[in-house]
């Protein structure tokens, strides 16, 4: 009986690692130290005090094989490049990168600032409560809340046909229809009827949230259906824009394997022997359901800086357009926030490449329009953490859609419709602003500040002022550290002042002036100069 072993550790650790009782990886530099910006160095033994820990540690020679061979994914997990792709496409790690590089005294700690306008804050001091929907709402109610539904979310997340909800209200409160999947999406639809109808949350609203929670949670032991999946999907879609970040990324983790277990990952074929439900599903309503599905989780997951629910032998089309529905604009955004993960390799080209073709595209409405300017943002943020400067029509095309993005935001407080990219687009424009750090990108920055001054007003909780405070601070800490470098030089001139030069009757020779014309002309060109360029070519390596 072979013993057990116990876990592996690298035979030298660094001296940060070893001071902090980190766990290290024995590269130079290490992984733990490349991640956090550390000094990474390496105690040197003695030549004998290294031969006698080798002698000690070292193992049997070991035997080759193929797989061996092959860089281990815990290598390419701790990887510069993958942790360096997997800060960029947060942005909460984006911000605490650049408020270190600002400021490292004063810099807020990691967060998920602005993620939605409520970070959990729709509870309150009302206990919710598991009951029958139809004790819940009358019916009146329920179509009331469906429309609501119908008219805000379905026409970006389409995934629920109409006519069947209201054939299931009419049987539900007739008393001829009851299935607890089906109430299920009853809940989930109310639920986000009074998200997009009420600034303060009635306590209904939280009962409906428990009722579905409930329902679902009970019924994984069971095969998932259509029902049960679209059920989880709406739960995920309202936590999203009122929950809390690891709830919503572990209901949509969840949400993903339901969708494969219920094989409606994949269209239907006779070849295969694995086996397959016996439900027959609408093929475009299967594809709506899996590709919402699959953003969700793409962007929750990126956004917390987690790993993604990867259905690899997935093979749905995607899904068609149709008139009034803009689904189809936010999926075919699939392809480029798929290319985005960290496990994939991308250089410099193909993420200009990307951001060329995502900013030249053309959006509809504001919800969409977010979607879209969320995803340019991504790809900013990883082509800026490979040290990517941004010039001429690039740059003009990126404060295009910022600027766009900053009215969609606006557009959808107007309508009192909180989606979740209300307070986050404007955050995260915010900070990709003070990143590019140019005359253009800093003039813009009072629309962005002034829309999110706008949400915190009227949806006034801890997530949007914290949202708030935290842009107003990390402007004070750019404007502080531009007002020391401004400082800095001004003493520099008050000792090496500009002086005009002594008058001399001696004629100069012609040559001579044409050298000394170049002065003339910097100390007249000194009071434009944009000095953040400057300081981007001092100070390449921002992040």
């Amino acid at each position: 009986m072979s013993t057990s072993q116990g876990r592996k550790r690298s035979r030298l650790a660094c001296e940060t690692c070893r001071d902090l009782k980190r766990k290290c990886d024995g590269a130079q530099p290490c992984g733990a130290c490349v991640r956090f910006e550390y000094d990474c160095t390496y105690k040197t033994f003695s030549n004998k005090k290294r031969k006698t820990h080798e002698a000690t540690l070292l193992p049997s020679p070991p035997v080759h094989t193929e797989k061996e061979s092959r860089p281990s994914r815990s290598d390419h997990a701790t990887s510069p490049r993958h942790l360096q792709s997997l800060e960029a496409n947060s942005g909460a790690a984006f911000l605490r990168r650049l408020a270190l590089r600002l400021d490292p005294k004063n810099a807020p700690r990691m967060h998920t600032f602005s993620w939605n306008a409520f970070l959990g804050a729709r509870k309150s001091s009302h206990v919710p409560v598991s009951r029958p929907i139809t004790d819940l709402l009358s019916k009146e109610d329920m179509e009331s809340l469906s429309a609501v539904y119908f008219q805000k979310m379905d026409p970006i997340y389409g995934f629920v046909d109409r006519d069947d909800i209201s054939q299931t209200i009419q049987g539900r409160w007739a008393g001829y229809i009851y299935d607890q999947s089906q109430d299920s999406i009853l809940c989930g639809i109310a639920a986000i009827g009074c998200l997009f109808s009420q600034v303060e949350p009635p306590p209904v609203e939280l009962d409906l949230i428990e009722t579905a929670r409930f329902i679902l949670e009970q019924k994984m032991s069971d095969g998932p259906s259509a029902a049960s999946v679209t059920g989880w999907l709406l739960r995920v879609v309202y936590l999203r824009i009122a929950g809390t970040p690891h709830t919503a990324w572990m209901a949509s983790s969840i949400l993903m394997h339901m969708l494969e277990a219920a094989g409606l990952h994949c269209e239907p074929s006779q070849e295969s022997v694995l086996p397959v439900t016996e439900e027959k599903v609408d093929a475009e309503l299967r594809r709506r359901l899996f590709a919402v599905a699959e953003h969700l989780n793409i962007w929750i997951s990126f956004d917390m800086g987690r790993s993604r629910t990867i259905l690899c032998n997935s093979t749905l089309e995607m899904p068609c357009s149709r008139e009034g529905d803009y689904t189809h604009e936010l999926m075919e955004l699939l392809p480029y926030s798929t290319e985005l993960d960290p496990n994939k390799t991308q250089d410099v080209s193909e993420l200009e490449a990307s951001l060329s073709t995502v900013l030249s595209r053309t959006h509809s409405v504001p919800p969409s329009i977010m979607a879209q300017t969320n995803l340019a943002l991504c790809l900013c943020r990883r082509l800026q953490s490979m040290n990517t400067t941004f010039s001429g029509k690039v740059l003009d095309q990126i404060l295009s859609i910022t600027k766009t993005g900053i009215e969609a935001a606006q557009a959808i407080l107007d309508a009192r419709s909180p989606w979740h990219h209300m307070a986050n687009v404007p955050f995260q424009i915010i900070c990709v602003l003070l990143a590019i750090d140019t005359g253009e990108s800093i003039a813009q920055l009072k629309d962005a500040m002034q829309c999110l001054s706008n949400v915190a007003t009227v949806y006034n909780t801890n997530a949007t002022k914290e949202a708030l405070n935290t842009a107003s601070l990390l402007i004070l800490m750019q404007q502080r550290r531009k007002e020391k470098c401004a400082s800095n030089l001004s003493d520099i001139l008050k000792t090496f002042p500009i002086v005009s030069l002594p008058e001399t009757r001696d004629e100069t020779p012609v040559t001579e002036m044409d050298d000394m014309r170049w002065l003339n002309n910097l100390v007249g060109d000194l009071s434009s100069f944009d000095y953040a360029d400057l300081d981007r070519f001092l100070f390449p390596n921002m992040f």
